[in-house]
């Protein structure tokens, strides 16, 4: 579709004859033509479905072309109760669209804190939900009683597409009931639901994609989940769970050929079943663990294998003490994070072609790269190098620039380095050279360093880069507005950093003043 200039539109004008009809022009008398509201009202409709509520309503007032449009187009009907979209301006819009549904999403806040089964139950009985293809609603979660699913949410089972139900109860023959041969996404979060309806209601989703079970209620603050969770239809590529313990026989029973990412929040399961478990999935390709609890030790065993990120509590009991990639020929992103790393154990024996490792810290007790050991970052026996390495995040309790030097020997080809730098501590450091350091010669692109301080130690760190970085493109130091702040304190770090003699005559130094350090997550 070209574009019209003013100039244009006017020669246009005036070659046409009085009786050839004239383009419609934008609502806003805006110059040049408004050739988008020639497109077939099938078209604009579907344009409008995909905006917000609020925003595909204003598109009314555009020009008397787009007034009737929003009414007749498939519904996106968001009904949050944060947004002056109170219950009366959702029957209003419900009982006057004159189109067919296509999305319909309630939050708890616009049912209030008693659950209003009812209205939504009247709400869901439209016609303008004919057809529906999303339907995502939810109760208020902080109250004991929990409400029944209406009914009428099951008249939607042959064309619902995704599916969100939270904190209510399904009927004990929802399940039955349901034949969802479209359904691509199944969420549950905080619902009550028997083995046999759920069951039932998995074996109805022919074409099931994503699964995402959040079940939080039950007789223990840790429910064990439910057999009939682990049993989908051979199409699931994506699977979720939360807030649940897996039985050691249920994980040993399971098997899922074809499941890519598998995500796995607040869960406790034993040491042998998540490895039972994990070699059930064949095809994984990203595995994504987070303050999870009941093993130890977790050894990566994977052909498929690209990212693994973990993340751990500050709890002693919960914390990971042993990481261990034995064979994972496709790794390419190995992320680990705890608030406490004393005495961890991490060795990766065959990961060819790992490109992104963290986070390191230097409370690790041992870390082996192949025949290369570290002990506590400190002490290092080099032997095998990982040139496969191209981004590493470190946190570090100070800066030490022989910490750093063994590892960019260790890691020859990184372009990235990330550093959390939480303390100035003063300790012994000798002049280094450049020479030798093949990462410093051919290929550090980027360094950013959090938490830093202004002070000598971390001013003369960062000056070894400066100086000897030949190939850096980018340096971000992030500092703290209130200590160093001002233009003068800038000013001032420049000339301590010697800048104008960098190495790479165009690397760009920044600073980036923040007003409280947050961990960094790229």
């Amino acid at each position: 579709m070209g574009v019209v200039t003013r100039a244009q539109a006017k020669r246009r004008s005036s070659h046409q004859s009085d009786g050839e009809e004239q383009p419609p022009r934008g609502g806003r008398g805006g110059g040049g033509a408004d050739l988008i509201s020639l497109l077939p009202d099938e078209i604009l409709g579907s344009i409008i479905s995909l905006l917000p509520t609020k925003q595909g309503a204003r598109t009314q007032i555009l020009s008397s072309r787009w007034r009737p449009l929003w009414r007749s187009a498939p519904l996106n009907l968001e009904a949050s109760g944060l947004d002056r979209i109170d219950k009366a301006l959702v029957s209003r819009i419900l009982s006057e669209h004159q189109g067919i549904g296509r999305r319909f999403s309630v939050s708890p806040f616009i049912l209030d804190a008693r659950g209003d089964s009812a209205t939504l139950d009247s709400w869901l009985l439209s016609p303008a939900l004919n057809n529906l293809q999303v339907l995502d609603f939810s109760f208020f979660p902080l109250f004991s009683s929990i409400h029944l699913m209406p009914h009428s949410a099951l008249r939607f089972s042959s064309t619902l597409r995704i599916a969100k139900f939270s904190c209510c109860q399904f009927p004990d023959d929802a399940g039955h009931q349901l034949h969802l041969p479209n359904l691509l996404h199944l969420e549950l979060g905080s619902v009550i639901i028997s083995e046999d309806s759920l069951h039932s209601l998995l074996a109805g989703c022919p074409a099931l994609d994503r699964f995402v079970l959040r079940h939080i209620y039950g007789s223990s603050p840790w429910p064990q989940i439910l057999p009939s969770a682990l049993h989908f239809p051979s199409t699931l590529r994506i699977a979720e769970f939360g807030c649940c313990r897996f039985p050691d026989i249920v994980a040993h029973q399971v098997h899922f050929p074809n499941i890519c990412h598998l995500t796995m929040k607040t869960v406790t399961i034993s040491e042998v079943s998540l490895h039972a478990m994990l070699s059930s999935c064949p095809a994984l390709n990203s595995l994504m663990l987070f303050y999870s609890s009941g093993f130890s030790q977790f050894r990566i065993n994977s052909l498929k294998l690209k990212h693994v990120e973990m993340n751990f509590r500050r709890s002693n009991a919960d914390r990971l003490h042993e990481l261990i990639v034995e064979n994972a020929p496709c790794l390419e992103r190995l992320y680990h994070r705890g608030q406490r790393d004393e005495e961890m154990h991490i060795s990766i024996v065959s990961a060819p072609k790992l490109k992104i490792l963290g986070r390191l810290t230097d409370h690790i007790s041992r870390l082996e790269l192949g025949t290369t050991v570290f002990k506590g970052l400190h002490d290092v026996r080099m032997g095998t190098v990982m040139r496969s390495v191209k981004v590493l995040t470190l946190s570090l309790d100070s800066l030490r620039l022989d910490v750093i030097i063994n590892l960019m020997r260790c890691f020859p080809c990184m372009e990235e380095l990330y550093i959390e730098a939480h303390m100035a501590r003063k300790n012994k450091q000798r002049r280094y050279s450049r020479d030798h350091i093949e990462c410093l010669d051919h290929h550090l692109k980027k360094l950013e360093i959090s938490y830093y301080s202004g002070k000598k130690l971390h001013v003369e760190f960062v000056k070894f880069f400066v100086l000897n970085a030949s190939v850096l493109e980018s340096l971000v130091l992030h500092v703290d507005r209130v200590k160093v702040g001002s233009d003068w304190c800038i000013e001032n770090q420049r000339r301590q950093l010697h800048i104008e003699k960098r190495a790479s005559i165009g690397a760009q130094i920044d600073f980036n003043f923040v007003e409280c350090f947050s961990y960094l997550s790229d």
